[in-house]
C-alpha cells in the first residue's frame, strides 16, 4: 500500500517546477551583503536587522506608488555599505540584473567620515579663536544632530521611499530612456512631476508635515502677500511652479562652476554645501517640496481621481505638455481646461482647503 501512494505522487513530484531562484540570491552574487527581499525587491547591509528596516522603508514607498500611479515600481534595490557608497560598476550591475531601481545609501559611518571635514572647516571659520578640542566638540555636536539615531530615522523614513520615487516615476513612463546628465533627475520628464512622485512615496508623518508648513506660509501670504519672502510668493503661483525646473539647480551649478578646481587624480569626491549658500539652496528645495506635496493633492481633488498623476504622466510619456493634457479629451473633474485659469482655480482650492482662522489644515 505504501509502494502504491508513493507511484501515486510520483508524476506529481515530476512535474513540479524547479524552485524560483531568490532576488537576494541574485543581488548577493554581486553585492555580498546581508539581504532580505520582498516580492518587489530587496535591501542589503552589513545585517539583517538594518537590511530589514530599509526593505521596510523601500516597501511603504512601493505600497503608496501602487495607491497613486496604480501600477507596480519597478523592482528595486537599496544597498547600504557599510564602510562607503556603492561602486558605480556595483549599481549597473545590479540594474542588469534586474533590480532597474537601485539606491546607493550611505551608512551612518561613511555619512560621517564623508560630511565631518566641511562641517569642522564650517565650524572653525565661524570660531577663529576656539581650540582644536572645542572645534571638535562641536562638530561632533553637529554631525550628531545629522546621523545619530533619532535625526537618522527622522530623515529615513522620508528620503529612501523620496529617492526610490525618482526612479519608479522614471521607469514607469520612460522605461527605456538613458538618463541624461542635462536633466536635474536624469529623465525626460517635468521636474515637477519627478518630485511630485517622490514627496508621495514619503511616509505619512513627514508627507503630513510638509502639509502643514505650507499652511503656515500660505497663511501668511494670505494675511499680507507684500510681506512675505520671493520663496514665499513663488510657492503660491502654480503656473510658474508647473513650468520651472529644479529651483536649486541653477545655484547648485553656479556654486560648484565657482568652487570647480583643477583635478590632480582620479578620484570622485562629495561637495558639501554649507553655509549662506546651502541656506539659500535649501530653502529653494524646500520649497518646491511643500508645493509639490500640496499641488499633488489640488490635482487630486480637483480632477476626481485619486490616479490622475498616472494619466498626466502617461501624457508626458507620449510628449505631451501639461497644457496639452488639461486640453485632451480625458475627464478631467473640475480642474480647468486652459492653463490660463488654473491660478484662479488653485487659489480658490487652496482658501477652501486652509481657511481663515482654522486652528490646524483641513484633512
Amino acid at each position: 500500500m505504501r509502494r502504491c501512494v508513493m507511484l501515486m505522487f510520483l508524476p506529481l513530484m515530476l512535474a513540479a517546477k524547479p524552485p524560483e531562484p531568490s532576488l537576494c540570491a541574485g543581488a548577493t552574487a554581486i553585492v555580498p551583503l546581508s539581504c532580505v527581499e520582498s516580492p518587489r525587491g530587496v535591501a542589503l547591509a552589513a545585517d539583517r536587522p538594518r537590511a530589514e528596516q530599509l526593505l521596510a522603508l523601500a516597501e511603504g514607498g512601493a505600497d503608496r506608488f501602487v495607491r497613486h500611479f496604480g501600477s507596480a515600481p519597478a523592482r528595486y534595490a537599496v544597498v547600504e555599505n557599510p564602510d562607503a557608497p556603492l561602486a558605480g560598476d556595483k549599481a549597473d550591475a545590479l540594474r542588469a540584473a534586474g533590480f532597474k531601481a537601485v539606491l546607493p545609501w550611505l551608512s551612518a559611518k561613511a555619512f560621517r567620515a564623508q560630511a565631518a571635514p566641511a562641517i569642522r572647516a564650517s565650524i572653525a571659520a565661524q570660531l577663529p579663536d576656539a581650540s582644536a578640542a572645542v572645534i571638535d566638540a562641536a562638530t561632533e555636536q553637529a554631525l550628531e544632530k545629522q546621523v545619530g539615531a533619532a535625526a537618522r530615522a527622522r530623515v529615513e523614513s522620508a528620503a529612501v521611499p523620496h529617492e526610490l520615487g525618482h526612479d519608479w516615476y522614471r521607469l514607469a513612463f520612460w522605461p527605456n530612456a538613458p538618463r541624461s546628465k542635462s536633466q536635474h533627475y536624469g529623465g525626460p520628464g517635468p521636474d515637477w512631476l519627478d518630485e511630485m512622485a517622490a514627496v508621495l512615496m514619503e511616509a505619512p508623518a513627514m508627507y503630513d508635515e510638509r502639509i502643514a508648513q505650507f499652511a503656515k506660509r500660505y497663511t501668511a501670504w494670505r494675511a499680507d502677500p507684500a510681506a512675505v519672502s520671493e520663496t514665499d510668493r513663488l510657492m503660491i503661483d502654480l503656473p510658474h511652479y508647473l513650468a520651472e525646473t529644479h529651483p536649486a539647480l541653477a545655484q547648485v551649478q553656479a556654486l560648484l562652476a565657482a568652487q570647480a578646481k583643477p583635478q590632480t587624480d582620479a578620484k570622485r569626491t562629495t561637495t558639501v554645501i554649507t553655509g549662506d549658500a546651502g541656506k539659500r539652496i535649501g530653502e529653494a528645495s524646500l520649497r518646491f517640496y511643500l508645493q509639490s506635496a500640496v499641488a499633488a493633492q489640488y490635482l487630486s481633488e480637483r480632477s476626481g481621481d485619486p490616479q490622475v498623476l498616472a494619466r498626466i504622466g502617461a501624457a508626458f510619456g507620449r510628449s505631451e505638455t501639461i497644457a496639452q493634457w488639461l486640453a485632451n479629451d480625458e475627464p478631467k473633474g473640475k480642474l480647468p481646461r486652459q492653463l490660463s485659469a488654473l491660478q484662479a482655480d488653485w487659489l480658490a482650492w487652496l482658501a477652501q482647503r486652509f481657511p481663515a482662522g482654522a486652528a490646524k489644515p483641513a484633512a
